[in-house]
């Protein structure tokens, strides 16, 4: 896996291929909309999708905590996508296994359990210095990262080729992660002249701009 570290605000952000953001100075792990249960709200509508793409999703998640042993871990939102199902027991029993980790929920318009476990802490919005952390984009006196539109760019190879990546997008005010979870599509920006992208391609992040 190759990151790519970018500066914002004077902090020094690692982004990840894994679609997270560590931010060493705090001992933080950033990611955003996991998307749990979406496979499930899927089949309950007829549509048969394996539990197996959150497995997966949960797999990445914690072969990061193990790699980086966060104090905390910030969840921007959409952590789950529907009403409660049995892969959201599957989270409960992960963030068990990782007592020592305060996990932090953002909470998304997805996040519309009525009742979470203590083990979770739930919150609006975070302000820690440099930043701001909500899961729709604000505009906040500090620099605010989001997620919500699970950001994607297009690149054109010399014989009309394209890829379509997921990507970090970083602006002069405000900063977008990927959606973390597999099982999640991508809506392409537009990118300013002077705002930062970074693509994901495969195991690594690359600057695009």
């Amino acid at each position: 896996m190759i990151n790519c570290e970018v500066e914002i605000k004077g902090e020094v952000l690692t982004l990840l291929p894994q679609r997270g953001i560590y931010w060493a100075a705090k001992e933080t792990l950033i990611i955003s909309d996991l998307h749990l249960g979406k496979a499930g709200h899927f089949r309950k509508h007829g549509i048969p999708v394996s539990t197996n793409v959150h497995r997966v999703d949960l797999a990445i998640l914690k072969s990061l905590i193990v790699e980086y042993d966060p104090k905390d871990v910030i969840l921007l939102g959409d952590l789950f996508h529907s009403s409660e199902n049995r892969e959201w027991d599957h989270f409960i029993e992960f963030i068990e296994v990782f007592d020592s980790v305060q996990f932090i929920l953002v909470e998304g318009n997805h996040d519309i359990l009525d009742e979470y476990p203590p083990t979770l802490k739930v919150q609006k919005k975070i302000e820690l210095e440099p930043f701001s952390f909500t899961h729709i984009k604000e505009d906040t006196a500090d620099y605010n990262l989001s997620g919500h539109i699970h950001p994607g760019v297009s690149i054109r190879g010399r014989a009309r080729q394209s890829i379509t990546m997921p990507c970090f997008y970083f602006s002069d005010h405000h900063g977008v992660l990927p959606a973390f979870g597999q099982f999640t599509g991508i809506k392409k920006i537009k990118p300013m002249q002077r705002d930062l992208v970074f693509g994901i391609v495969e195991d690594r992040v690359i600057e695009l701009t």
